[in-house]
């Protein structure tokens, strides 16, 4: 393995096939390998902030508890003035130095790859699995494609956010904690059944 590949925390304990129940609602549960860096605004610098990545990245930074996609990263709010940009692993650091290129002294540029971890799951049971260990209103009026939400999963903090309206959701949760984070979902998603990619 080289330094530019990324082993998933989870690679050695989430076995491909199926697992749960066997039937029509089977859910799917994928690991994708992402680039994670956190951009916080400077103070004052907001508006420069969010021209810069407009014009050089090509990114429009959302509005609260939102997600915006550009061509080559997309922004998920966390708070004010602050998002985590994630794209598709490309390598070390790849993400990150390109923000700081474009952003450079307006914000504060925190690669978060190696600390952070996403796990995807969709299918037509999904928030049925998620009720059970999260305090939001998930229902499509009130968390719908787009929605990003930073809050107590299994009473672990998770990232959570509704990509489609398939419907397909991302959890990004801290590495040390993928693996519990890991067995709750699996336990929560056996009565309907999943796969792992």
């Amino acid at each position: 393995m080289s330094a530019a590949d990324l082993l998933h925390p989870l690679a050695g304990i989430a076995t491909p096939g199926h697992h749960g129940v066997r039937g029509d609602a089977t859910l799917r549960i994928a690991l994708p390998a992402r680039e994670m860096v956190q951009v916080a605004t400077r103070r004052g610098h907001a508006a420069v902030t969010a021209a810069a990545m407009r014009t050089g990245f090509g990114l429009q930074l959302p509005e609260t508890g939102h997600a915006a996609a550009g061509p080559r990263a997309t922004a998920l709010w966390i708070q004010p003035g602050a998002w985590m940009v994630t794209a598709p692993w490309r390598g070390e650091g790849v993400l990150a130095g390109e923000l700081h290129n474009v952003i450079g002294g307006h914000a504060a540029v925190v690669d978060q790859s190696h600390g952070r971890v996403t796990i995807a799951i969709e299918g037509a049971q999904v928030r049925a699995v998620l009720a059970k260990g999260c305090r939001l209103d998930l229902h499509p009026r009130a968390f719908g494609a787009g929605r990003v939400a930073s809050t107590l999963i299994a009473q672990i903090t998770c990232l959570l956010h509704q990509t489609d309206a398939a419907p397909r959701f991302e959890l990004t949760v801290f590495s040390t904690l993928a693996r519990p984070f890991f067995h709750w979902l699996g336990e929560s998603a056996a009565e309907f059944g999943y796969d792992i990619a």
